[in-house]
C-alpha cells in the first residue's frame, strides 16, 4: 500500500525489505528462495541483498539450511544454487556469498528475519 505525501513523495506501508534490486532488476527474496528451495538437498533458504563495501549495485547473499548431507562446503553448493537461479530465474543474478547455516532466525510468528541475516553478513564482511 502506498500513501501519497505532500510534495509528490510516497510512503510505502508493508514489507518492502524483501524486494531486492540486483543489477537494476527488481526481484523479491521469495522468488529467489522458491528457486533455491527446489534444489535437491536444500531444506530452506533466505536471500538478502547487501550493499558492497565500496558502493555500487546490491549483491546477493544466500543463507541455506541443508538436508542431512555430508557435503557442507559452500564452494560445492554455490555452483549448484547459481545454476538453479540462472536456469529458472535470471542468468544475470549472481550469488556473491553463500552461508550454510543450521537454522534461519525467525520471529515469534515463524517468519524468517531477513534483516538479521543482512546484519550478520555485514558484520562478517566488516562493513
Amino acid at each position: 500500500c502506498l500513501e501519497r505525501l505532500p510534495g509528490g513523495n510516497f510512503r510505502a506501508h508493508g514489507r518492502v525489505d524483501d524486494t531486492m534490486n540486483l543489477g537494476g532488476i527488481k526481484v523479491s527474496s521469495a522468488e529467489v528462495e522458491r528457486v533455491l528451495n527446489m534444489v535437491q538437498g536444500v531444506q530452506e533458504s533466505a536471500a538478502v541483498a547487501v550493499a558492497p563495501p565500496g558502493g555500487g549495485p546490491d549483491q546477493l547473499a544466500v543463507f541455506a539450511v541443508l538436508d542431512d548431507t555430508n557435503e557442507n562446503d559452500p564452494s560445492v553448493w554455490t555452483p549448484r544454487l547459481q545454476a538453479a537461479i540462472r536456469e529458472q530465474l535470471n542468468p544475470l543474478f549472481r550469488i556473491e556469498h553463500l552461508s550454510l547455516v543450521a537454522s534461519l532466525p525467525r520471529t515469534a510468528s515463524n517468519k524468517v528475519m531477513h534483516r538479521v541475516l543482512r546484519q550478520q553478513y555485514m558484520n562478517r564482511a566488516g562493513a
